[in-house]
């Protein structure tokens, strides 16, 4: 049995990073759920027992290196991910104008609940800063729409 991690390889993220990590006879083909539209490969981690999600991993010389990601990085890529979460917050809002059906006194009681949820998951996913585990763990709100 051989030990595979799926490597994230993203250019809009600051590093690649383990995604997920698998025993099976050999190399696996599926993309994992959390990989999103994100690339990403599966390397075998068989000689390295220590590998675990969230680390680094770089490919610079031909051969996979893997490291535990710094404070640093690990801020890097939860902004990137706040960034991207709000943008995807502020194309669908564009899609579902709620707060001009509220503005102008139209909106049904179901979409002003909708456009309150909408805030109250982005004023969530801007304060990621606040989190006690921050950046180290992280618990990102469900998106409501």
């Amino acid at each position: 049995m051989n030990r595979y991690a799926f490597v994230r390889f993203n250019y809009s993220k600051p590093f690649n990073k383990v995604l997920r990590i698998v025993e099976a006879e050999e190399t696996p083909t599926f993309i994992p759920e959390e990989a999103g539209l994100s690339n990403g490969f599966w390397v075998d981690i068989t000689a390295n027992p220590a590998v675990q999600v969230g680390w680094k991993g770089s490919n610079l010389t031909g051969e996979w290196i893997f490291s535990e990601p710094t404070f640093q990085d690990l801020e890097k890529d939860v902004a990137q991910e706040v960034l991207e979460l709000l943008n995807t917050a502020d194309q669908w809002l564009m899609l579902n104008p709620l707060q001009y059906k509220v503005d102008l006194g139209v909106a049904t009681p179901a979409e002003g609940a909708q456009l309150l949820a909408y805030k109250q998951y982005c004023v969530g996913v801007s304060e990621m800063k606040k989190q006690s585990g921050y950046p180290y763990t992280v618990t990102w709100p469900v998106a409501p729409f």
